[in-house]
């Protein structure tokens, strides 16, 4: 369970029962055979919407965001489709939801930065307050909010809300003019706005300080020599020792020649050697005593150095140090339990990456980016989802079973990153699962892990999270936000892109099973 002001749940509903078997069949709703990129979207930018927490059915148009000293506001428009006035939340826990909070997020996808609401001394977000009035059918409601200042290079960014609207990318960053406050007259709780009028929310602490979020964004990949986890500032290289090192010594493997070539030629490339050092941190699983565990990661780190050292080096400061078993980044002891101590038997190369004299711009070339050892492309425009181009289904529980069908759309790249869409269908015959059971859990939740594979080169990506290890994903912070049966939730998730060679992949959807063939659009 994710908690805190960033993506928080409680959970609110019961859970699914323990355990699911997945059947894979194929839905008549399309294969993953997709050819050929969707027509640009020259419309508005509008989604429908259901929100956390009884939050309600909303229609959600983004406008811009403006740049304003600072700060930074978001605005856009916030429209009740129904036939009842309505109250909304955009809080992603109890407490938010009574503050009126909006758990809303930007997300930089070629600077590798997501940015949070500013909040007051009250722990509220700074900007349109929800939480007493209600929405009346039809009437068009400006919103505002605030999050911390953006860099000036930046003329589009994608906003992430906590809704089934999700993510909402190309959104205009411009300068603000005039004081910070709604265009739009707020009306008094008895009026009744006509369908199709503009006005606004009530407002707060629009001047006051405030303090918002700025975090690094960060990728994991894996493969079967080494994984790396990278931002737009640092990165870290896992090297499997089990392919370095001959099996319970230091010595190197005739394979790790090739692989430490390689490493040194891409450290070479992305280092900075003014922000030193190279860092080399080996690990072991967690078999063994400590004391042995402890020498055995120094001096695999030792040679690791020396390694790097002869192909770089005295350009570079290095730094070798031996962590044993006391840093794992899998869990041991359990059902994966080789496969866990697999992944913890590494050695980890960590530097911090060369940056350019300027702020990094989304107007960036793609040969300038990929020089520098990155597959970012641009920011994506804004865009409807394409048609479904595969389903499976899914049986949870025992007894009748709760059954699930996950309606895979074409992904489509964001920047630095691939946006993963898919909808989960409740196809009876209780309630669906409870909030707090998302797909981006690192192994835990119903729906378990959900990755992609390059299938050539059996690569697998991984959520992004914001600050690392802990914290959030790019996700909506929940997986269900309607749980009748027959109704869907539309979910999406980010993960580092792969090469721009790569137009096809494998979607590993949990208890859904492995989807091949998902088009990159």
């Amino acid at each position: 369970m994710r908690t805190g002001r960033i993506a928080g749940v409680l959970l609110l509903l019961p859970p699914l029962l323990a355990g699911c078997s997945g059947d894979t069949e194929e839905n008549r709703a399309g294969r993953g055979t997709a050819s050929g990129k969707p027509k640009p979207y020259t419309g508005p930018m509008v989604k429908d919407a259901w929100s956390s927490l009884n939050g309600g059915h909303s229609r959600i148009e983004m406008k811009q965001v403006e740049r304003r000293g600072d700060r930074s506001v978001l605005r856009f428009y916030l429209t009740n489709p129904d036939k009842k006035p309505q109250h909304y939340s955009f809080g992603t826990t109890i407490a938010g939801s009574a503050f009126g909070n909006l758990h809303f997020k930007l997300v930089d996808p070629v600077g590798h930065k997501a940015y949070t609401p500013l909040y007051d001394d009250a722990d509220k977000t700074v900007g349109s307050n929800l939480f007493i009035t209600s929405a009346h059918p039809g009437a068009h409601y400006e919103t505002i909010l605030e999050f911390p200042a953006l860099p000036r290079s930046l003329d589009r960014i994608t906003v992430v809300t906590p809704t089934t609207a999700g993510e909402f990318t190309g959104v205009p960053v411009v300068d603000g003019r005039g004081p910070i406050k709604p265009t739009a007259p707020t009306p008094d709780l008895t009026d009744k706005p006509a369908p199709g009028s503009r006005v606004a929310w009530p407002v707060r602490g629009l001047d006051a300080p405030a303090k918002g979020g700025t975090f690094d964004l960060y990728g994991l990949t894996e493969g079967d020599v080494k994984s790396t986890s990278s931002s737009g500032s640092e990165e870290k290289v896992g090297l499997r020792t089990d392919v370095l090192f001959e099996f319970d010594k230091a010595t190197l493997t005739g394979r790790a020649k090739s692989v430490l070539d390689q490493v040194a030629a891409e450290t070479r490339a992305k280092a900075d050697p003014a922000r030193p050092p190279i860092l080399i941190t080996g690990h072991t699983d967690g078999k063994g005593a400590h004391d042995y565990n402890m020498s055995l990661s120094q001096r695999r780190a030792d040679t690791v150095l020396r390694e790097l050292q002869a192909r770089l080096g005295t350009a570079y400061r290095y730094r070798a140090e031996g962590k044993g078993e006391t840093e794992p980044v899998a869990k041991e002891n359990g059902p994966d339990d080789e496969q866990a101590r697999q992944r913890n038997r590494r050695v980890e190369i960590s530097y911090q990456i060369k940056q350019q004299t300027t702020e990094t711009s989304t107007t960036t070339s793609r040969a300038e980016q990929e020089r520098r050892g990155g597959t970012a492309g641009p920011p994506a425009s804004f865009r409807p989802d394409g048609r479904t181009v595969a389903a499976r289904s899914a049986t949870f529980g025992s007894g009748k079973g709760d059954r699930r069908r996950i309606d895979v759309k074409p992904f489509y790249r964001d920047g630095a990153y691939l946006v993963v869409v898919f909808d989960i269908v409740n196809l009876g015959p209780e309630r669906g699962p409870a909030p707090t059971e998302n797909y981006s859990a690192s192994g835990g939740g119903t729906f378990g892990d959900f990755t992609v594979t390059d299938p050539a080169t059996r690569t697998v990506y991984r959520g992004v999270r914001m600050g690392g290890e802990g914290g959030a994903f790019v996700d909506p912070g929940w997986s269900a936000f309607r749980t009748e049966p027959g109704t869907g939730n539309r979910g999406f998730f980010y993960v580092p892109a792969p090469p721009p060679t790569v137009k096809s992949v494998t979607f590993n959807a949990g208890p859904f099973g492995q989807i091949p063939n998902v088009p990159i659009q």
